[in-house]
C-alpha cells in the first residue's frame, strides 16, 4: 500500500492568526497571502486560479465571506483538524484497498479562502487531496458529525478516476467541461464513497439527516429540473456548490450523479464506467436521468 503523506499547514495558520486576530480584515487578508501562504506558493495560486476561472474576485470573497467569520469558526476548524489527523490513516488504508490503488497521494491541510472543504487535484507534481478547514467549518452543522472518512474517500476516488482515465489515454478529469460531465465526475466519486463502506458518513456529512430520503422523494422532480436547466443553458451550480441550495438542500447533483453512475455500473464494472468517452457520457446521461426519476427507492 502506498505510504500516507500529509502536509499539515494548520500550525502555521495558528501562528499567523495569533499575530493578526486583532488587525483589520484587510490586514488579515494581506498577511494570509504574503505570510501564511508564502511557503506554499502553488497552494496560493491554485486558490486564486479557482476564482479567476469563474470570474470572481477572490479578495472580495475573502473580505465578505471568509475572514469576518474566521474568529467564530476557529474552534470548529480546530476540531475538524484533529478529526482529519485521526481519521486519515484508516480512511486512506480502506479506500486504497477498496479501489486497489498503487499511486501516491499527498494530503494537504490548510485554511484558505473558501475554495473547498475537499479538493482533488495535483500538488507538487503528484495527485493530492486538499482540505480547506475554513470551508469545512462553514458547511458543517450542529447535527453533522465531524468525522471526515466520507470526504477523504470521495476525494481519493476523484484521483483514482483521473488516474484511470489518464492510463486509458482519455486525459484527466481537469479537462471535463459541461454539466453532464460534472454530474458524471461527482457521481463516480460519490458512488465510490458509498461502496467503500462509509454509508453513515455518506448520508450525514452534508449536515442533513434527511438528505438521501429528501433527494429520493423528490428525484422525479430533480432529474427533469437538471435536464431543463441544461437545455435552457442555466447554471447547474445550485446542484453542486455548498454555497447554493435547491429548496434548502445542498449538493443534490451528487445524489443524481451517484444514482446515474450506480445505474451504469449495474451492467458493467465501476472501472469500465470510469473510462467512458466523453461523448458516451453525454449521450447516456439524459436517458439515465429519466430512469433515475422513475426508479423506486434503493438501499
Amino acid at each position: 500500500m502506498p505510504r500516507l503523506q500529509i502536509l499539515d499547514t494548520f500550525p502555521a495558520f495558528e501562528k499567523y492568526w495569533r499575530g493578526v486576530r486583532s488587525e483589520s480584515v484587510e490586514m488579515q487578508i494581506d498577511r494570509w497571502e504574503h505570510d501564511y501562504m508564502a511557503p506554499w506558493p502553488e497552494l496560493l495560486e491554485k486558490q486564486k486560479k479557482n476564482y479567476s476561472e469563474i470570474g470572481v474576485d477572490w479578495k472580495r470573497t475573502a473580505r465578505t465571506r471568509i475572514f469576518p467569520r474566521l474568529r467564530e469558526r476557529l474552534p470548529l476548524m480546530r476540531r475538524i483538524h484533529r478529526n482529519l489527523l485521526r481519521t486519515l490513516p484508516d480512511a486512506w488504508s480502506r479506500t486504497t484497498q477498496a479501489l486497489d490503488l498503487e499511486f501516491q497521494v499527498r494530503f494537504v491541510i490548510y485554511a484558505g479562502i473558501g475554495v473547498g472543504a475537499g479538493w482533488a487535484t495535483r500538488f507538487g507534481g503528484q495527485p493530492a487531496c486538499l482540505f480547506g478547514l475554513e470551508n469545512a467549518a462553514e458547511i458543517a452543522s450542529g447535527k453533522q458529525k465531524l468525522g471526515t472518512a466520507g470526504t477523504i474517500s470521495h476525494e481519493i476516488a476523484h484521483l483514482a478516476h483521473d488516474e484511470w482515465r489518464r492510463r486509458a489515454g482519455l486525459g484527466g478529469n481537469a479537462g471535463f467541461k459541461g454539466p453532464f460531465l460534472q454530474l458524471y465526475e461527482e457521481g463516480f466519486a460519490t458512488e465510490c464513497e458509498r461502496r467503500i463502506g462509509n454509508a453513515k458518513s455518506f448520508r450525514l456529512r452534508r449536515g442533513e439527516e434527511d438528505w438521501i430520503p429528501w433527494c429520493t422523494a423528490h428525484r422525479a422532480w430533480l432529474s427533469p429540473k437538471f435536464l431543463r436547466d441544461v437545455h435552457a443553458r442555466r447554471s447547474v451550480r445550485p446542484f453542486f456548490g455548498s454555497w447554493y441550495n435547491i429548496r434548502g438542500h445542498i449538493e443534490c447533483g451528487y445524489y443524481l450523479g451517484q444514482e446515474m453512475v450506480r445505474d451504469w455500473a449495474e451492467a458493467t464494472s465501476l472501472q469500465e464506467v470510469a473510462v467512458l468517452p466523453e461523448v458516451g457520457v453525454r449521450r447516456k446521461a439524459r436517458a439515465s436521468l429519466s430512469r433515475v426519476a422513475e426508479r423506486g427507492a434503493r438501499p
